[in-house]
């Protein structure tokens, strides 16, 4: 459960809908057992002749309170979930064919990887309660054992629907045999849904007390206040929804405007305007949305509300808030009335990045523009869709959604892999752990030591660089690329069924075209394009503390660990020349000079030691 989208889960199994028990030949003994006593239990016979349930619901999350409403056909699995936490809102559903999800601005998108559609198809099992169908519906279905906590005794369930690649664990109580909690992990992230409060309701035991324990901290709750059954309005409900957003324009009556923009270590940052102030200083990310500075939403007028926490390329969450702008304005492109979430990024990417961010712009813009991203030119344009064309000789590529990502078919090494777009990102590729584990022939044989490769939200990414073969994107292939493999358990890279995100420092090489409408990438080749691939040459990732250039690692075996310097360490002076008002920025630089440059560099230790160390930059990758 994602911070943006913290309600929809509240409704775990707020309608539990049964069939008549049957036998399952393809089950073993211990499940039909169970199968068996809780079908009992819950009185499956008694919903043979029912087809939709609504339920209504109090809910609350992510520090807000609110309503919510979810529609759910128990006969053919589809299901809509509708959550008002204002200034929060959001729905969710699944309609048999693709799980599809709608903000409150009413833009509506499908899910497309593997990890999303799968918890929909695992939602969409359970509201039919399709166990209690012959063969489970076709589902795989083991018997987990017998569990006792704080003096209960259950019986667990491991259930994976046969189009699903997430399993879900369902705990029932030995003694009343109702299912009592729900467990599902979506990569590092695990959902526990505890239901209680049962009632009979239409003859059939449905839980009027939902609670979501998430290991991200995003915790919610619903408490059911009303159950209809075969309500009017199902099929319209239950639909996937027509978009009708009507929120963004161009002024002067243009259909595009082009922006000036500073590449900073391959990250995308421009100005932008917000309640009619500014300029202020964003980066634009494929891979995130909408934040702002606490103290820029101050500025503006925008106060936060809730509380939540997010995911991001670190292994801890950060927390923020959330807060309605009136207008942000991208050049001619404006956009009226929208959702931000306020987290502190001056103090987060302001300490990490080379420049001073004020926040970040991402999948809003892009799913309302057609958006061009001229790395040669140093240029982002937004086109309105209806005026918007392919660019001559591009190649244009299909993508999905990954929650709010692009997500494209891609081959690592020649092996067949879904890859994630993040202009964002600074590197050229970061690999996910599972498929790394899945694939172990993509991770080189030289490879450095693990180290620091990047700061987002949620602190530091850790990792092992190395060499990757090629990387293919449609008929386009790249050789002899830096791969970043990832060290973590956490965070974004800890995510399961994708191969790698593609970073900035592979689109450079392109001028890059999102149509979110479309759902395609076309990639014109730039001067760029045939560069080879080259990483700092020092072996340092600096941050910026107390306004100084700070080492908070220095990778083993590499130029600056060999010269000795280390974590907490401050670069004073490089070549002779003060640091003091140099941009974190200019100081990395430095680093990225050829190979056999040599640097002597003036460090105050972090015992507060002054010593100047010199080092030979070279190419450890």
């Amino acid at each position: 459960m994602n911070a943006s989208k913290s309600a929809a889960a509240v409704f775990g199994a707020a309608a539990l809908v049964c069939f008549p028990a049957a036998a399952h030949a393809s089950v073993d003994a211990q499940s039909q057992r169970v199968i068996r006593q809780s079908g009992a239990a819950l009185g499956v016979a008694s919903l043979a002749h029912i087809q939709v349930i609504r339920a209504d619901a109090k809910i609350s999350a992510a520090g807000l309170t609110g309503t919510g409403t979810q529609w759910s056909d128990v006969r053919d699995g589809r299901f809509a979930e509708h959550a008002s936490l204002p200034p929060i809102v959001q729905d969710d559903g699944y309609d048999g064919r693709v799980a599809w999800n709608r903000d409150g601005s009413g833009v509506v998108w499908d899910e497309g990887s593997d990890a999303g559609r799968s918890a929909a198809i695992d939602n969409a099992y359970l509201n039919t309660y399709a166990l209690w169908k012959p063969d489970a519906a076709g589902a795989a279905v083991t018997y987990e054992g017998a569990k006792t906590e704080k003096g209960r005794a259950f019986d667990v369930l491991r259930i994976t629907p046969s189009d699903s690649k997430l399993p879900v664990l369902v705990w029932f109580d030995a003694s009343t045999h109702l299912p009592v909690r729900e467990i599902l992990a979506r990569g590092p992230v695990v959902a526990t849904t505890t239901l209680s409060g049962y009632r009979r309701t239409s003859g059939v035991m449905l839980p009027y007390v939902i609670h979501v324990d998430s290991t991200d901290g995003n915790n919610s709750d619903a408490n059911v206040v009303g159950v209809a059954i075969d309500p009017a309005g199902a099929a319209g409900n239950l639909a996937r929804p027509v978009p009708t957003v009507h929120d963004f324009s161009m002024q002067g009556g243009k259909t595009t405007t082009s922006v000036p923009v500073d590449l900073v270590e391959n990250h995308v940052y421009l100005n932008v305007m917000l309640n009619g102030k500014g300029p202020y200083r964003f980066i634009f990310d494929t891979g995130g949305q909408n934040i702002v500075d606490p103290a820029v939403a101050r500025e503006i007028g925008a106060f936060g509300k809730g509380q939540a926490q997010a995911n991001g390329v670190g292994s801890t969450t950060e927390s923020l808030s959330f807060a309605k702008v009136d207008s942000l304005q991208v050049g001619d492109a404006l956009l009226r009335d929208q959702l931000f979430a306020v987290v502190p990024v001056r103090q987060g990417f302001g300490v990490s990045a080379g420049q001073p961010a004020d926040g970040l712009i991402g999948w809003e813009v892009l799913a309302r523009f057609v958006t061009s991203f001229n790395y040669a030119q140093k240029t982002v344009d937004l086109t309105l869709p209806s005026a918007a064309q392919a660019p001559s000789g591009a190649h244009v590529v299909p993508f999905v959604f990954n929650g709010t990502q692009p997500q494209i078919a891609c081959a690592i090494d020649a092996i067949p892999s879904e890859c994630t777009i993040d202009t964002g990102a600074r590197d050229t590729l970061s690999f996910y752990a599972p498929f790394v584990a899945e694939h172990p022939s993509v991770k080189p044989a030289a490879l450095t030591a693990a180290g620091v490769g990047g700061f987002g939200v949620g602190g530091p990414s850790v990792g092992q660089l190395g060499r990757v073969r090629s990387v293919q994107i449609d008929d386009i292939t790249l050789n002899d690329l830096v791969g970043d493999f990832t060290s973590q358990t956490a965070g974004a890279f800890a995510n399961p069924f994708t191969a790698a995100n593609l970073g900035g420092n592979l689109l450079r090489r392109f001028d890059v075209t999102f149509d979110y409408n479309r759902q395609t990438m076309a990639l014109v080749p730039n001067a760029a394009f045939n560069q080879p691939d080259t990483y700092e040459r020092a072996g340092i990732f600096l941050i910026r503390n107390a306004g100084k250039p700070t080492v908070i690692d220095a990778r083993p075996n590499t130029p600056a660990a060999q010269a000795g310097i280390e974590k907490g360490d401050v670069i004073t002076s490089v070549d002779g020349t003060p640091t003091t008002g140099m941009s974190l920025q200019s100081v990395r630089d430095y680093f990225f000079r050829p190979v056999g440059t040599v640097l002597r560099l003036g460090v105050t230790t972090k015992d507060g030691a002054q010593k100047t160390v010199t080092l030979t930059l070279r190419d450890y990758v």
